[in-house]
C-alpha cells in the first residue's frame, strides 16, 4: 500500500530515524544551510521561504503546514533521503492543474503533508525533540550563576543569574516581558531588544525615532516599556510556545512536563 493512502500508522514498519543537524553545511557566509530535497541548491535556514519558492517552481512540491514543523532543517534532510529510496508519488499527492487545457498544457504539482502518516509522525518526533532540547536549555539558564548582561534602560550591569536582570527590569523600569522561569535563550532575547534599540525603535509600537531621547521620552510617556504582543519573533523566547505546537499534534503531557515547564526544579 503506497503511504499515500494509509489512514493509520501501521503504514510505519519500524521507527523513523531523525537525521543529525549538520554542523558542517554552511553557506559561503559561513551560515547553516539547507538543501533541496531534489538538487543540490543551498540556501540559509534563515531564509526557508527562498527554498520553498525554489522547490515549487524547480521541482513543483508543495509543502503544506510548514510554519508549524519544529525543525525545518531534519524535516527536508529526512524527505531528502527519503525520496531517493522511493518514488515520489509513494508519499505525495498528485495536483493537476489547467486540467481542462489540452494535455501539454497541464502540470502536475506533489503535496506533501501529514495525511501521510509517515509525515505526522516525523513532525510529532521533531516537535517532542525540540521541547526536549528547550526544556534541556531552560534548565541550564536556570542554573547558570554566570550570567552578564546591561540593563538597556540604565545600564547598571548584573552578574550571577539571569533573573536578577530580569526582575530589576520589571521592578526599576516597569518592563516587563514575563517570569524568567517561563524564558529560553534569555541572552538571545536580550540582544534582540537591545538591538531595537539600538536602531531607535520603540519596542511596542515598533516606531523608529531620530534619537535615543526622543525614543525613551516616547516609551516613558505612552506607556512603550513592553514588548509588541503580535510579534511573532518572540514567540520562540517562550516555553509555552513549544508546548502549545506539541499539543496541536495531539501529544499527551504528564504533570511532570508540565512541572518542568512552569515551576523550578532547581
Amino acid at each position: 500500500m503506497p503511504f499515500g493512502t494509509g489512514n493509520s500508522k501501521d503504514c510505519i514498519l519500524e521507527p523513523l530515524s531523525l537525521p543529525e543537524s549538520p554542523g558542517g553545511t554552511t553557506t559561503l557566509e559561513g551560515s547553516p544551510s539547507v538543501p533541496c530535497i531534489f538538487c543540490e541548491e543551498h540556501f540559509p535556514v534563515a531564509e526557508q521561504d527562498k527554498l520553498l519558492k525554489h522547490m515549487i517552481i524547480e521541482h513543483k512540491i508543495v509543502i503544506a503546514d510548514i510554519k508549524l514543523v519544529a525543525d525545518f532543517q531534519r524535516y527536508i534532510l529526512y524527505w531528502r533521503k527519503r525520496f531517493t529510496e522511493q518514488p515520489i508519488t509513494d508519499f505525495c499527492s498528485v495536483i493537476r492543474i489547467n486540467s481542462t487545457a489540452p494535455f501539454e498544457e497541464q502540470e502536475n504539482y506533489f503535496l506533501l503533508c501529514d495525511v501521510l502518516p509517515e509525515d505526522r509522525i516525523l513532525r510529532e518526533e521533531l516537535q517532542k525533540q525540540r521541547l526536549k532540547e528547550i526544556l534541556e536549555q531552560q534548565q541550564q539558564e536556570r542554573n547558570d550563576t554566570n550570567f552578564h548582561g546591561i540593563c538597556m534602560f540604565c545600564n547598571e550591569e548584573f552578574l550571577g543569574n539571569r533573573s536578577v536582570i530580569l526582575n530589576h527590569m520589571a521592578r526599576e523600569h516597569a518592563f516587563n516581558i514575563g517570569l524568567p522561569d517561563n524564558i529560553v535563550n534569555c541572552n538571545e532575547f536580550l540582544c534582540t531588544l537591545q538591538k531595537k534599540l539600538d536602531n531607535l525603535q520603540c519596542l511596542y509600537c515598533e516606531k523608529t525615532f531620530r534619537d535615543k531621547n526622543t525614543l525613551k521620552d516616547h516609551m516613558r510617556k505612552k506607556q512603550h516599556r513592553k514588548i509588541n504582543p503580535k510579534n511573532r519573533e518572540y514567540d520562540r523566547f517562550y516555553v509555552i510556545n513549544y508546548l502549545v505546537r506539541l499539543s496541536f499534534h495531539n501529544l499527551k503531557f504528564d504533570c511532570s512536563t508540565a512541572n518542568k515547564i512552569f515551576l523550578r526544579t532547581n
